[in-house]
């Protein structure tokens, strides 16, 4: 539904593995050769936020998704999710919930060319619930060069998504409104040692059309919103230990002055020949939008400070000056040669006063938790 939050978000694309054109936004280098066996998993997550007092927020998804290799130069892959969510969700702070309910149905399928040097796909998505619909088509590119040491990555993904708000917006006609998204991400792979993997992304996307939150009770967003990022990875493998440790950074932009760090770290730790524990710890800051109202405690614990006359102004604090930090474990089995299981627990913090900068005053804290548990086949 519009009003899901970003952390929501998130979670429901790492429990679903991919969703709608997620291939453009996160690439991984691509074999050049189509794997020689296919698989198919079965993903479940249980998501549930809260606020002081009160649960906010439930997710139940379910995702199935497979991957069939045709001959060894094409594959096919897709993915099917379906997810409940119920709650209540803040019209801003922590003060007049709007409650809601709604079922989300989605689909994504891509086929996948592998070339002596590189590959291609094209995919599709489509995404359903009671009061928004997504389509996107997307496409992404590899090249590798004689050594196979470098690697170049292009993507471009095209969404178009309807609308409809929950409540009469003024200056808008009525019916559903419509928004649509470019999105294009270049990037290269560098194998520095037998050890050691380095990648860096740069990404542009632009969204124009309906971007305000028909749940919230003030929610008056420019039209347009332009993004910037770029995300580096190091990749690197222990040989005594047989460990290997994942580090990342990413900064974002926008054009309504968000900036934002993320920082990312994971430890992968083989248990003997079939178990797997992973660790991992995630920091995130980010500061305000420009339109962002700031709560004042001088007019009420947290009351806001609006501004009459103002074309933009937003009570979301999804838009405020915070810091938030995420830990997670996740356990790997391998049963046999042909089947594994995995079970995933993340526990997610949110505070004002944790941003890098000066963060958003009077802000209550925020929690969410996720777990999720899959079950792979490969035949």
């Amino acid at each position: 539904m519009a009003a899901t939050d970003a952390s929501l978000k998130t979670a429901l694309l790492s429990a679903a593995l991919a969703l709608p054109g997620l291939s453009v936004v996160t690439p991984s280098a691509h074999a050049e050769t189509a794997p020689d066996r296919g698989y198919v998993a079965l993903k479940v997550l249980d998501y549930l936020d809260s606020q002081p007092g009160a649960d906010r927020i439930r997710v139940r998804a379910p995702a199935l998704s497979a991957l069939v290799p045709l001959g060894d130069q094409w594959s096919v892959s897709g993915t099917l999710i379906t997810d409940s969510i119920s709650g209540a969700s803040p019209a801003y702070h922590d003060a007049a919930i709007t409650p809601m309910r709604d079922n989300r149905r989605a689909a994504d399928a891509s086929v996948t060319r592998y070339l002596p040097q590189g590959t291609w796909s094209l995919g599709a998505s489509h995404s359903k619930e009671a009061d928004y619909l997504s389509r996107s088509v997307y496409g992404t590119a590899t090249r590798s060069d004689d050594s196979k040491n470098t690697t170049w990555n292009w993507g471009l993904a095209l969404s178009q998504d309807d609308i409809t708000p929950l409540k009469p917006i003024q200056k808008l006609p009525p019916g559903p409104q419509a928004k649509d998204t470019v999105d294009l991400i270049a990037g290269v792979t560098q194998v520095l040692s037998p050890t050691d993997l380095v990648q860096i992304n740069v990404g542009w996307s632009q969204s124009q059309g309906y971007l305000s939150d028909s749940y919230k009770r003030l929610d008056q967003r420019p039209d347009s919103r332009t993004r910037q990022t770029l995300q580096v990875r190091w990749n690197h493998h222990l040989e005594d230990s047989g460990a290997t440790v994942r580090t990342a950074y990413r900064y974002f932009q926008d054009s309504w002055q968000i900036r934002a760090h993320t920082l990312d770290l994971e430890h992968i730790q083989p248990l003997g020949e079939q178990w797997k524990v992973s660790t991992i710890v995630r920091y995130y800051s980010q500061s305000a939008a420009r339109f962002y109202v700031e709560a004042d405690g001088r007019i009420s614990p947290f009351g806001p400070r609006i501004t009459p006359g103002l074309d933009h102004q937003s009570l979301d604090t999804r838009l405020s000056a915070f810091g938030a930090v995420t830990l997670g474990l996740k356990l790997s089995h391998q049963l046999g040669r042909d089947t594994s299981i995995d079970f995933k627990i993340e526990q997610y913090e949110q505070r004002g006063r944790w941003a890098m900068g000066k963060g958003s005053v009077n802000l209550l804290p925020f929690s969410a938790r996720s777990v999720s548990w899959g079950l792979t086949h490969w035949f």
